[in-house]
């Protein structure tokens, strides 16, 4: 199957016989292409009407199905976006465009927090150890991880995470104010049974989002799940079962913000470290190579490097595991971005990902002087970079992280509340030349 996608072209598809099956979650670029293209046709306002339904296991194709591809960026936002404004007018797809730029917004959100994912990981162990104390709140945590609570609907989507490592995003803010505000559970631990079971799982979407719903992100606003929601937009899953049986008439009726248990400086809004522009960084006569981590899978090189590695898949709890899963996709989406460009690039491309220790001594054997790496945001691989980097620097090996243009432009913008940002969403759009022609009227000033 061949997949290409041009700023403002549609995409092409070309199926052979043995084109696998796009349902399946299978972690290379070219099925995140392919599902980019088999979602197109829906991404408009058909999107609009039935995004919020959740109507269960392997029943999502009202929704587009590439938070995965997206969250390692084997596919990229602006080729998303491009795609789908091939096809679209930017009102017609207005709130798919909107969702993308929601995962912007979280990115830079909690790039603009410096402090707020360390810490928040330091106090991980701490978090469960005082939950443990608690005898009956630890059972109720035990059951709830377990899909075993006596909410039914609350374990339909634990039972769906476990299985599949996807939740519909409605029904993520259910299960995240059920956990919250029902079984009174602390959000640090929900946001990390989420984070280690999701394919899509993302530092900054998935804490911010449960940071949100617990009324902390945004000061005293809160998510309440009801009964009568969860019907209305669960389809006719549980349509013959009453609320009582269900367990929803044990909902919690009100939703008081959380204590903040993060200090000051983990809340307070920084000043990105921004990189400098490659042409700037890269030395005359420099022997320098690419790292690629799980943060950026698809990257068009900026230059020509001798070589090329991969950091190996990073775990994304201080607690417990990453479910099997999901370090599954991840080291397959490595592999794939690997065995790309071992064909597209002429440098010397490791065969397999590696860790930190082994970087250091391939970076040695290789000669290397500069290692580039595409930026990792706020999450489990900077903090494993930035442990990274004096091992390196111990060796004489510089390693300088570069940006991309997306993330560049829009992240300035998210130090405030979303609708903020939202407003400049015609501009973004605009300097991508993506949608109408640059003089148009836009049509998003509802953003």
């Amino acid at each position: 199957m061949d997949v290409q996608v041009n700023k403002g072209c549609a995409i092409k598809v070309s199926c052979e016989d043995d084109c696998e099956d796009v349902s399946k979650t299978i972690a290379t670029r070219s099925a995140g292409l392919r599902k980019l293209a088999d979602f197109i046709p829906r991404a408009g306002r058909a999107y609009q009407a039935t995004r919020n339904l959740d109507y269960g296991i392997a029943k999502h194709s009202n929704v587009s199905n590439l938070s995965p591809y997206i969250r390692h960026r084997l596919i990229t936002e602006e080729e998303v976006l491009a795609a789908v404004l091939a096809k679209h007018s930017e009102k017609e797809a207005f709130k798919f465009v909107q969702e993308v730029f929601w995962r912007s917004y979280w990115k830079g959100s909690l790039e603009h927090r410096g402090m707020l994912w360390s810490e928040y990981q330091q106090n991980l162990p701490r978090n469960l150890e005082n939950l443990s104390k608690d005898p009956r709140r630890w059972k109720m945590y035990q059951h709830a991880v377990a899909g075993q609570t006596d909410i039914e609907p609350f374990n339909v989507w634990v039972n769906e995470l476990l299985t599949t490592g996807y939740v519909h995003n409605h029904a993520r803010m259910w299960f995240a104010s059920v956990w919250i505000f029902t079984l009174q559970l602390p959000w640090e631990l929900g946001a990390d049974f989420f984070l280690r079971n999701l394919l899509d799982g993302d530092a900054a979407s998935n804490t911010l989002a449960w940071r949100w719903v617990a009324g902390l992100h945004t000061k005293d606003k809160t998510y309440l799940a009801t009964a009568s929601n969860i019907r209305k937009c669960s389809g006719e899953r549980f349509a013959d079962t009453c609320d009582f049986t269900l367990g929803l008439k044990m909902l919690a009726t009100t939703a008081q913000p959380q204590q903040e248990n993060l200090s000051s400086g983990a809340l307070q809004i920084t000043p990105i470290d921004w990189p400098k522009p490659l042409s700037c960084l890269l030395q005359p006569n420099a022997v320098a190579a690419v790292l690629l981590t799980e943060d950026d899978l698809s990257l068009k090189l900026p230059f020509q490097p001798s070589a090329l590695a991969a950091l190996s898949a990073t775990p994304r709890s201080p607690i417990a595991p990453t479910k099997e899963l999901v370090q599954q996709f991840t080291q397959a989406a490595i592999e794939d971005a690997l065995l790309r460009m071992a064909e597209e690039s002429s440098a010397n491309v490791a065969d397999h990902a590696m860790s930190e220790e082994s970087i250091v001594l391939w970076a040695i054997e290789q000669k290397i002087e500069q290692l580039f790496h595409p930026y990792a945001p706020s999450g489990p691989t900077q903090l494993r970079l930035r442990n990274l980097a004096p091992k390196l620097a111990a060796k004489g090996i510089q390693l300088i992280p570069f940006m991309r243009d997306y993330d560049r432009m829009v992240w300035p913008h998210t130090n405030k509340g979303f609708f903020q940002m939202g407003k400049q969403i015609p501009s973004f759009l605009s300097v991508m030349e993506l949608g109408q022609d640059p003089g148009a009227d836009r049509t998003l000033n509802g953003f």
